[in-house]
């Protein structure tokens, strides 16, 4: 089989502890232990802009282009590799993904993955179903392209790197999705209405603090749904200046300053959407924002699940590793079971009215490991240990 380089271009905005992490769990992806771990060169955008600039890598057979935040797994790798030399009238080979700008490449599996080892089974039962099946297609999204290294010396050496996919469509040269290979990508994460949330917010609420508002989506959902007046409180500079276009009022600060500052005003409700995992001191924002909630206000918070299955059988297998925007995301800095969140709330004199839990689905393996601690440790809570987030309302 032909040398494979895998060169990964940082050119996408996870940026910050998140990205670094990101970076981690990548060639983390694609190392294995028997030393079948393909060649990797990560680089910046700007330096490694030409199609050109491939040619410099001479010594292999094919090119595995990942472009931004791509996890994909070694195996993945392989079986593109593989098709690009055995099939020589396919130009560029691309995976499926979660998120894709083209239809055809969008795919993902029917769970949730927090965990590396169960990202690997959802890859594997992708590439059960589908195999090494390849679709022909007329376009593809540049996230991932794998190529045989005699496809550069028919393209202008001038010609953009991230081009490359228009260049192919434009010359007529053929396209093709391995449906068997799953790459994972990230969307826009702070872009959501959080609809599990908003189903708490009473209609009758007219003054409403939305801590860790993002970009404001959440607010602007709910003054469209009802008569209220939004405040955000967003430490990110950029975010929030979206989020003033959305909400009537935001601070920009992070809540626990806000609170020292005494700025904050009585709201009749107050969400927090999986932020008191990343503050220092929850315990004490939960208690501090008890004084700005109204006699018969409501306070919903959400927050991931330690106790998911998942997270127990890494730990059993010795292993804690961080992801991004999972409940091992590389910002989280305390984490919860169902009793200790509650117990945060009653400690700062608030009372519990309703707690969910949010599951995704589970893979084969997270239903025999869950089977297993049931026979371990008969009084488990087995929907805590599918959950993936927990969300708690509390009133005074």
């Amino acid at each position: 089989m032909g040398k494979t380089a895998v060169i990964i271009i940082n050119a996408d905005s996870l940026g910050g502890l998140e990205g670094d992490t990101a970076r981690r769990v990548c060639k983390h992806l694609l190392s294995e232990a028997d030393g079948r771990t393909p060649d990797i060169f990560e680089v910046d955008g700007g330096r490694l802009s030409k199609i050109g600039d491939i040619l410099k890598y001479k010594e292999y057979d094919v090119f595995v282009l990942l472009k931004g935040t791509v996890f994909i797994t070694c195996k993945g790798i392989r079986t593109l590799s593989g098709i690009a030399l055995k099939r020589k009238e396919l130009s560029i080979i691309v995976p499926v993904s979660n998120e894709s700008l083209v239809s055809h490449q969008r795919f993902a599996p029917p769970f949730i993955y927090h965990t590396l080892s169960v990202f690997k089974q959802a890859a594997e039962e992708i590439y059960k179903k589908f195999k090494d099946h390849i679709t022909d297609v007329r376009e593809a999204d540049d996230f991932c392209l794998v190529f045989r290294r005699e496809l550069l010396k028919s393209m202008p050496a001038g010609g953009s790197l991230f081009d490359l996919p228009g260049i192919v469509k434009k010359g007529r040269f053929k396209f093709a999705v391995a449906k068997g290979v799953y790459a994972h990508r990230y969307g826009n994460c702070y872009e959501s209405a959080r609809d599990d949330l908003m189903a708490h917010v009473p209609m009758d609420a007219r003054e409403i603090l939305d801590v860790g508002s993002a970009r404001g989506l959440l607010g602007e959902m709910l003054k469209k749904r009802q008569r209220c007046v939004v405040t955000g409180v967003e430490i990110d500079n950029e975010m929030t200046a979206v989020c003033r276009s959305r909400l009537d009022n935001v601070i920009n600060l992070d809540i626990e300053a806000a609170i020292n500052k005494k700025i904050l005003g009585k709201y009749d409700c107050i969400v927090c959407g999986d932020i008191l995992e990343h503050l220092n001191d929850p315990w004490k924002v939960v208690r501090g924002l008890k004084n700005h909630l109204r006699k018969r206000g409501v306070f919903i918070a959400s927050t991931p699940n330690v106790m998911n299955w998942a997270l127990l059988f890494e730990l059993l297998r010795g292993r804690w590793d961080y992801v991004p925007f999972t409940v091992l995301s590389g910002t989280h800095i305390r984490f919860f079971t169902v009793n200790s969140l509650k117990e945060l709330f009653e400690d700062a004199g608030y009372k519990v009215k309703d707690v969910k839990l949010q599951s995704f689905g589970l893979p084969p393996g997270g239903a025999e490991f869950i089977a297993g601690l049931r026979n371990i440790f008969p009084g488990i809570n087995e929907e805590e240990a599918k959950a993936s987030e927990i969300i708690v309302v509390a009133g005074r």
